[in-house]
């Protein structure tokens, strides 16, 4: 279809950085959930062509598959680009389970090594696809640093500067040594699996209500495909995805529960300029990943099932993320988001 089906807009879920969802009626009044690109008021350059992806993904799903995503009832690419899918009654989705604390350790455990099942063995299948990630980690990061060299702000991060006590090297100085180093080369070169893309939280969903013994099956993925349209490559992505928010930087980056130094008040030592900056554990809104683990037992099970987390593709995956991010946003989020990619940058090359 060019054109979605008219509908009347019942509840917005969320306003994201490239399209809104929303729950539907339709004239039958039948309820969907609909995702449909912000077109000229996008945050950041993919989106478009990343709902396109979502909907060639949720249409390609093999049967063994069906129960893990909600259904693809229509997608369109006309005036707007977007796609409408099952709407899931009385589910919200784990990133509020968490922050509303409404399950123990126990059930929290019981979640990850269900989706670790799910994931590791039945939706991360081999793909045959050309291996992008490293080009697309490169592109982005050249875009991110074009984007730094013209933001009268974040320009200060370009040099050496220390983070929370690291030394970092100039910005270019670490892309020219990732750039010339195998470490990209190790992504492209590892097993190549179809991923989830952006696993976090926020994008599971599961019944309000506890459905009884089995109710971690009832566990619902949406939202796939990479805020760069990554949608294969190494495993380590979907994990290294999920603990960016799991361990609560996502989260408090996304609600600016930062505490940050460095931007307002600069200082140096040894002529380097020092910043600082962590997660607000005070704030109300963390309590629920402060209190408890969404992230070990799930670790536990990629290692089971891949061998050790290897930290350099680890940490190169973490900067990436962040550099994706600093593009499409702003505000304290954004300069969070920034020492974490340049951080996270030393630490891939240390």
């Amino acid at each position: 279809m060019n054109n979605p089906e008219p509908a009347q807009q019942i509840q917005l879920l969320r306003d994201g950085y490239w399209d809104r969802t929303s729950i539907i009626k339709l004239a039958d009044n039948s309820k969907r959930v609909r995702k449909i690109s912000k077109g000229s008021d996008s945050a950041g350059p993919w989106g478009i062509q990343n709902l396109r992806a979502e909907a060639l993904y949720l249409a390609n799903l093999e049967p063994n598959l069906q129960d893990f995503f909600p259904p693809l009832l229509d997608h369109w690419d006309g005036t707007t680009t977007g796609y409408d899918m099952g709407f899931m009654a009385n589910y919200i989705d784990v990133g509020q389970i968490a922050k509303q604390q409404l399950f123990s350790q126990q059930q929290a455990d019981a979640m990850q090594v269900y989706l670790a099942k799910r994931l590791f063995n039945e939706l991360h299948t081999p793909s045959s696809a050309p291996a992008v990630l490293s080009n697309n980690i490169k592109e982005t990061f050249t875009q991110a640093l074009e984007y730094l060299q013209t933001h009268t702000e974040l320009s200060i991060l370009l040099p050496a500067i220390n983070i929370n006590g690291l030394p970092v090297a100039a910005l270019e100085q670490q892309l020219n040594k990732l750039f010339s180093s195998n470490i990209l080369d190790k992504l492209d070169q590892g097993p190549q699996v179809r991923l989830h893309g952006d696993l976090f939280l926020e994008n599971m969903l599961l019944p309000a209500a506890d459905p009884g013994q089995n109710w971690p099956e009832h566990l619902i993925l949406i939202d796939p495909i990479s805020v760069a349209g990554v949608s294969t490559g190494h495993p380590l992505f979907d994990l290294g995805k999920y603990e960016s928010y799991a361990n609560g930087e996502l989260s408090a980056m996304r609600g600016e529960y930062l505490i940050l130094q460095g931007f307002t008040d600069p200082y140096q030592i040894n002529q380097q300029h020092q910043f600082q900056w962590a997660i607000d554990w005070h704030a109300a809104a963390m309590a629920g990943i402060k209190n408890i683990d969404w992230q070990h037992q799930l670790r536990a099970e990629y290692i089971r099932h891949y061998g050790s987390v290897d930290s350099a593709l680890y940490e190169l995956l973490q900067a990436y993320f962040g550099a994706a991010m600093v593009i499409c946003t702003d505000g304290r989020e954004q300069q969070g988001r920034a020492l974490k990619m340049r951080t996270s940058l030393e630490l891939c090359l240390a």
